[in-house]
């Protein structure tokens, strides 16, 4: 899994910073402590625990210590192994375009975490592939990828 030099002392910082607040002692078992708790899209870059520059947060809770941390969404994907998928895609083209179609990662997140309301994940499964829209559902589906986009993505980095 660790390649290069470079590759291998960002690992490192990573597991420095991890195993602190897990349980484990070892980091294989101690990334299984872990769940993805919310993502953040920043417009600025902060630093992962690995050392990397990043915009895409991804927070963390151990179920086990009750910590919270963040890391990027590389590694929370290579090393803490926690599937982001296509989710950072889908917020990014809705941001580009808030009358997009939003992908199935986006609403199976923004359901999970209430941002989503009655009909609105039926209403966005429902629309997800479909090319056209008439006028009251593409003024309905900005109105939902802009609340979600509100839980996500922010201007400023806020500290958690």
């Amino acid at each position: 899994m660790l390649l290069g030099g470079a590759m291998t002392h960002n690992f490192e910082q990573l597991q420095d910073h991890i195993l602190p607040l897990s349980r484990a002692n070892t980091f294989e078992v101690a990334r299984r402590e872990w769940v993805l708790e919310a993502v953040e899209v920043s417009e600025e870059f902060d630093s992962c625990p690995c050392g990397q520059a990043i915009k895409e947060h991804c927070y963390l809770r151990n179920t086990v210590t009750g910590h919270r941390t963040y890391v990027g969404n590389v590694c929370v994907n290579r090393f803490i192994g926690i599937d982001t998928g296509t989710l950072f895609d889908g917020l990014k083209r809705i941001k580009e375009d808030p009358s997009a179609n939003t992908n199935f990662a986006v609403i199976d997140y923004a359901e999970a975490r209430g941002f989503l309301y009655d009909k609105e994940p039926d209403f966005l499964r429902s629309t997800a592939r479909k090319r056209n829209s008439s006028a009251a559902q593409t003024a309905w589906k900005e109105k939902i990828n802009r609340r979600i986009l509100n839980q996500t993505v922010v201007q400023r980095r806020t500290r958690r």
